[in-house]
């Protein structure tokens, strides 16, 4: 497993933090701090920009390799040897450890997401804005999803491969607009 430590800030003194993402934006800004260790480099830094979201935490990634950061919901794969980090991007508001495999379950608002050491999927669409009341029982992933109406609907969820019943979330109830949002305006 890949040894990190979450940080209150950035450290005063010693090397300047490298900032995620690697594009430098908010480079500046602090966000959200972690040091890591590697067999390969010595004691390192990275400063992540947050997302959307209120939510932040560091975990072991299932491959027990590298380290799956989320700043504010956005996600970031790092590898402490190499120092390159993946953001996927997201608005994470929560993470479960799942007992089975050292798995991940990712709650991104409007679906979820497992990461494990033999498999990952990504459910679909299970809420118009937000999930709550998150269990896990047996095999699978018991929640509800809030729908535009301000009503909750249940929903579970297969451990083994996301597939999903219930939900808020309808896409034959959507109805896509046909003219470019631009035109509105004219």
């Amino acid at each position: 497993m890949a040894s990190f430590e979450v940080l209150l800030g950035l450290p005063p003194y010693g090397p300047m933090a490298k900032p995620f993402p690697a594009s430098g934006y908010g480079a500046f800004r602090e966000g959200f701090v972690v040091q890591f260790e590697s067999k390969k480099i010595s004691k390192w830094v990275g400063n992540f920009q947050l997302g959307h979201t209120s939510f932040s935490g560091a975990y072991d990634h299932p491959d027990g390799r590298r380290v799956l950061v989320v700043a504010g919901g956005a996600v970031y794969t790092v590898d402490p040897d190499t120092q390159i980090a993946e953001e996927s991007g997201g608005m994470v508001s929560s993470v479960t450890h799942v007992s089975e495999g050292n798995a991940l379950l990712f709650n991104d608002i409007f679906y979820l997401s497992f990461i494990g050491p033999d498999r990952n999927w990504q459910t679909e669409r299970l809420s118009w804005d937000g999930i709550r009341n998150l269990s896990i029982s047996g095999n699978f992933v018991v929640g509800e999803g809030w729908r535009y109406d301000d009503t909750w609907h249940e929903f579970s969820v297969s451990l083994t491969n996301g597939s999903h019943t219930g939900g808020a979330y309808d896409e034959s109830e959507f109805v896509p607009i046909k003219r470019p949002w631009w035109q509105f305006w004219k």
